[in-house]
């Protein structure tokens, strides 16, 4: 794709797809709080985005039959950490997820940020500087 960029958007792709994932996490929880017998689902952003990162050294495919090697898919990585159940049922706390939910939109806003600034730093580097 962009050669140096590549790696920093698809750190970004992936960063952003998570948040989104995780705010419809929390988004179920809070919808779910009078739910009898329902349990909080989260997942672990960090644990997933380092397993991400430590599985970048995986085999390259220039065919979707191609083998994957042992990179694992984003799918599979989320569903690995995936907290399914966590504590006991109606364990849902209304003000925590709110505040987790706030938490993690403020942080997809910031990784936008980061996008939105390498975007100017490739768009200066074509045009040399504005010149």
């Amino acid at each position: 794709m962009l050669g140096v960029f590549e790696r920093t958007f698809n750190l970004v792709k992936t960063a952003l797809k998570l948040r989104s994932y995780k705010h419809s996490l929390l988004a179920s929880n809070i919808a779910n709080v009078d739910t009898p017998g329902y349990r909080r689902k989260d997942i672990s952003f960090e644990k997933v985005i380092q397993s991400y990162l430590s599985e970048r050294g995986g085999l390259k495919t220039t065919h979707p039959q191609h083998l994957k090697g042992f990179r694992k898919s984003l799918k599979e990585l989320i569903k690995t950490y995936e907290e399914e159940s966590l504590g006991t049922p109606n364990n849902v706390n209304l003000e925590e997820e709110l505040v987790q939910l706030t938490e993690n939109q403020m942080l997809y806003e910031a990784t936008l940020q980061a996008l939105s600034k390498e975007l100017e730093r490739l768009r200066e580097a074509i045009t040399e500087g504005g010149r």
